[in-house]
């Protein structure tokens, strides 16, 4: 989800293309990888963009919104790898393990390596924000398509409905999407050895 597209997230008010709504963002997305989103209030928000809190409420009706709009740019580049890959021009086989391989990956650098943003993940899964159930729904729709092509070339098999294969394989991999199943799996090299283990798993499962 763009920057510029958070408008459609709870709790949004004033004009979606306002240059402050973005100037907003960017200082509280700055603050929270500093400071997490825990321990950051609207007030330094306010504070460092050097304007009253009053202001930024009329961008935004809660440090909660401020927070879920940061969370879905970050969110946004899982979601934007995870899409490429399923559009790649390659088998279905491949796409599937090289988007098991990328939501690995992305969840690392995500989760593991900032750790702020681990901070302000964890909160919006508590919390069931609508941000995660738009990040999920990304995911799935990924699944979806790969597990279709699949079935289309005769890569995979086509008994099990459809919807039951692609939760399946989203449950399986929800690991890798989660900040702290993620963080319980290991160091990196045993990540990758975990990951290739559900990986050829869920092919040998799929094979027609």
């Amino acid at each position: 989800m763009a920057i510029d597209n958070c408008e459609n997230l709870p709790g949004q008010r004033g004009p979606a293309d306002h240059e402050r709504r973005t100037q907003i963002l960017q200082v509280a997305d700055e603050l929270f990888r500093v400071h997490g989103y825990r321990k950051t209030s609207v007030t330094d928000i306010a504070k460092a963009i050097g304007v009253s809190s009053a202001y930024l409420y009329r961008f935004f009706d809660s440090k909660q919104a401020i927070g879920e709009s940061v969370c879905a740019l970050a969110l946004s580049t899982m979601g934007e790898a995870i899409r490429a890959v399923s559009e790649r021009d390659a088998s279905a086989t491949q796409r599937l393990r090289d988007m098991l391989h990328t939501l690995l990956s992305e969840g690392m650098r995500l989760f593991l390596k900032e750790r702020c943003i681990h901070d302000i993940v964890v909160v919006s899964i508590e919390n069931q924000w609508a941000v995660t159930e738009e990040h999920n729904n990304e995911i799935y729709e990924a699944i979806e398509k790969i597990v279709s092509d699949g079935r289309e070339s005769g890569e995979f098999e086509r008994k099990t409905p459809l919807d039951e294969v692609c939760m399946a394989i989203r449950v399986t991999a929800a690991a890798y999407a989660h900040p702290v199943l993620l963080s319980r799996l290991g160091n990196t090299e045993e990540m990758e050895t975990k990951l290739a283990a559900v990986t050829n798993l869920i092919l040998r499962s799929l094979a027609p």
